[in-house]
């Protein structure tokens, strides 16, 4: 299964990843992955600190996969945003 896009997993970004080339980024903060093993890291890790962060996720077998936009929380964004707040 693929994807276009997916919810970036980086602390305070909202923002979205796509595939450019030959690796993955994400064009609110600039972050790139050179592979999805690293992306799917990445997610793991963001899910482990801010359990909210995997509602926008859904995973098959070893594989993130974006729920769709209409199953995000109403409020995921400014969730996200929040973590600003955090020490």
């Amino acid at each position: 299964m693929k994807f276009e896009e997916i919810r970036c997993p980086v602390k305070t970004c909202y923002g979205w990843v796509s595939s450019v080339d030959d690796f993955w980024g994400c064009g609110s903060c600039g972050t790139v992955w050179n592979n999805l093993e690293s992306l799917f890291s990445e997610i793991e890790l963001i899910i482990s600190k801010y359990s909210y962060r995997g509602q926008v996720y859904t995973k098959s077998g070893t594989m993130y996969l974006p729920v769709d936009l209409d199953d995000e929380p109403e409020d995921y964004e400014e969730m996200v945003f929040a973590e600003w707040e955090e020490n």
